[in-house]
């Protein structure tokens, strides 16, 4: 049996043998973009060495060494890489490959690894496009609507300027050129666009004269509130969130949909004995409400 150190006084020497800074996420998307131009970056006793085993290295070193720039980087990666192949290859010559405990963690890591890509496997075929479609269509029908509304705004110092405002809104002045030349709210610039909000994100004032109002309509009376007195005008309204903002969560509630239902079908097809600290049956699980 192999005599060992801690893991983690391995990886200590391991790194001060071979600290290197590294922009890690800038590396990971360097390497991302090389996959498909992947090419030889060292050569040893005539074995490749690829560009794309250097730039993976990155993720393994310190989280400290994360601001070197790549061009300054990349030199040090490459030594590493050889000198790591190097070592691996004089270690394959001894003894070790026949280590019992080598060979239980290479097998710990093949079954955690082959788990990972059954998994990763299950759900992609499950969560199609279509799926998820489908998925955000049966929220729209079966969930409470999630009313919003995007407006624009002018805010101004006094009710008289306000009034000012409508009254050149009704003889047909252009909303947004008026908010870039006339509101004093941040939103000015853009034309007062405050983009989809729901209840809740807005000063009580704001939010019940704003979604009063219909779409295309905009205030016929100035709007008080802490902040000066506004104008208001409402682009578009919906009852729920788009396709868009809501597949990212509508795809992890698909995710453990499918995860639980593939445990569930494998436990029922099993015979699974369960037992507490002491020995004792485990209870039987409760079911979800």
């Amino acid at each position: 049996m192999l005599h060992r150190c801690s893991m983690a006084a391995m990886l200590a020497v391991a790194i001060s043998l071979a600290a290197v800074p590294a922009a890690a996420q800038t590396a990971a998307q360097t390497a991302e973009g090389q996959k498909a131009e992947d090419r030889v970056a060292a050569r040893v006793n005539g074995e490749d060495i690829m560009l794309s085993e250097v730039m993976a290295m990155i993720q393994d070193l310190p989280a400290q060494y994360q601001q070197i720039p790549i061009p300054q980087l990349y030199p040090l990666l490459v030594r590493r890489a050889v000198n790591n192949r190097l070592m691996a290859v004089e270690a394959a010559k001894t003894d070790l490959v026949d280590d019992p405990q080598l060979k239980a963690d290479v097998e710990k890591f093949r079954q955690t690894r082959l788990l990972e890509l059954y998994l990763l496997q299950k759900i992609e075929e499950q969560s199609t496009p279509e799926a998820l479609k489908a998925r955000y269509d049966a929220f729209v029908k079966e969930a409470e609507p999630e009313p919003s509304i995007n407006a624009r705004h002018i805010l101004l110092e006094t009710e008289e300027a306000a009034k000012a405002v409508i009254t050149e809104l009704d003889g047909g002045a252009d909303f947004a050129e008026l908010a870039k030349t006339k509101s004093r709210g941040p939103s000015g610039p853009r034309g007062g666009d405050l983009g989809f909000f729901g209840k809740g994100q807005m000063v009580p004032e704001f939010e019940a004269a704003a979604f009063a109002m219909k779409k295309g309509e905009y205030s016929k009376a100035p709007v008080q509130t802490q902040f000066g007195w506004h104008v208001i005008k409402v682009e578009d309204r919906r009852e729920f969130p788009p396709f868009e903002e809501k597949q990212d969560q509508l795809r992890q509630e698909m995710t453990g949909d499918i995860l639980n239902g593939l445990v569930t079908e494998l436990r029922s097809g099993a015979e699974i004995e369960e037992f507490q600290i002491d020995g004792t049956p485990l209870p039987p699980q409760q079911p979800q409400q």
